[in-house]
């Protein structure tokens, strides 16, 4: 099922003359000619690997549709220096080119560049005679399969919505927290997922388990898909402006349909975490990305962590919204915020269907660390599926 889908700068460097003189590792040869405003002539070669990936990227404060993000160019340069400068240009409406995204490599070779513009793409390295490049096309990314942007009540079941809230709680990790309807609403092109106090037990107070501390009883926005919408590989992502407390977590996840059963995640399932942040000022940066399955004993197996070196994705959380984004293959998972990579889980995945879940929930555990007032708030813009597997 697909709701809301629509299938639909830098100063330029001077164009370089000379094409002819190649260095002798490049495979075949072609010049430029994109006009004197255009990029520099180059060679292709089989050291630059190129993928156009869905769109991916979309920071700022304010809202937009998922139409309006960045499709994400991933490049691989091999036998390259850290720190070689790697430039996207994008055909512009009066037929030249223009750069639009430039990023060094990492001690990989590897770099991720955006383009708000579709069509034509060129990705160069270098701009000396001996430059390489290749050119690509967004018509080259994966197509959405599933999209909301929040514009109608799609939390509604009544109104033909896809996302039911999950009416878990009171139990388990959550003794002192419900989810709750009245934690999820959809206005302005948001939804917005709530911690607040819980209006059944009011004045009442939790007594957390193991602990002396009691707290008010909460009720949490606590919404998925389950039942409505699954699928198996691909990529899905959301943008999302988090909370800022800690006390609670913001969350984008999936869970394979039907739960999962031992045997390993290929044959069992596992539950997918593509985001987690734990509140501002957190001492491990706040921000995880994990993975769980069963094994053939029914041992629960987990994999992933903390992004290391939070702020060169952001420090920005619960101001701005970032695109949080998993590609799931049978071959590996690949964490991204924005289109950079934060984590690579290169292993056998999920090969059961799973459908999305975005979440704001107080579990027992973070609550005695609460520092806001309630309520909390996790706002989502968009969420976005492109399916690359078998229709669920």
């Amino acid at each position: 099922m697909s709701r809301n889908l629509r299938l639909a700068p830098r100063s330029s460097r001077p164009r370089r003359l000379l094409c002819g003189l190649l260095a002798v590792a490049f495979v075949t040869a072609a010049c430029s000619s994109s006009g004197d405003d255009g990029p520099p002539s180059y060679s292709t070669s089989d050291r630059l690997k190129v993928q156009v990936l869905p769109q991916l990227a979309a920071t700022g404060e304010d809202t937009q549709l998922a139409d309006s993000a960045a499709w994400v160019v991933d490049a691989t340069v091999a036998d390259e220096d850290e720190g070689t400068a790697v430039t996207l240009y994008a055909r512009t409406g009066d037929g030249g080119w223009a750069a639009v995204s430039e990023e060094e490599t990492d001690d990989k070779g590897h770099v991720a560049l955006t383009s708000t513009t579709p069509g034509e793409l060129q990705v160069i390295v270098g701009d000396d005679d001996d430059a390489i490049g290749t050119k690509v096309s967004t018509a080259d990314a994966p197509q959405p399969t599933f999209t909301d942007d929040f514009e109608a009540d799609t939390v509604d079941l009544k109104k033909g919505g896809v996302w039911r809230t999950r009416e878990q709680g009171n139990i388990g990790l959550r003794t002192c927290s419900r989810a709750d309807a009245s934690a999820a609403s959809v206005q302005d092109g948001v939804l917005q997922l709530s911690v607040d106090e819980d209006p059944e037990k009011e004045g009442q107070d939790c007594q957390l388990p193991g602990r002396r501390k009691q707290v008010a009883y909460r009720v949490n926005g606590h919404v998925g898909t389950e039942g409505l919408y699954s699928y198996t590989y691909g990529f899905a992502a959301a943008r999302i402006r988090t909370q800022s407390a800690r006390g609670q977590h913001s969350a984008f996840w999936m869970q394979a349909v039907g739960g999962q059963h031992k045997g390993g995640a290929k044959k069992g399932g596992a539950e997918i975490d593509v985001m987690e942040y734990f509140g501002d000022n957190h001492p491990q940066g706040g921000l995880t990305s994990f993975t769980y399955y069963l094994d053939k004993a029914g041992k629960k197996r987990t994999v992933g962590g903390w992004v290391p070196d939070l702020d060169q994705y952001g420090d920005d959380w619960s101001k701005k919204y970032h695109v949080f984004s998993v590609e799931w293959t049978p071959e590996e998972y690949v964490f991204r915020i924005d289109g950079q990579v934060t984590h690579r889980i290169e292993e056998e995945t999920s090969g059961r269907p799973e459908f999305l879940i975005l979440s704001l929930l107080s579990s027992d555990y973070e609550l005695p660390r609460f520092n806001g007032e309630l309520p909390e708030h996790m706002e989502v813009d968009w969420a976005r599926v492109w399916e690359t597997g078998p229709k669920s």
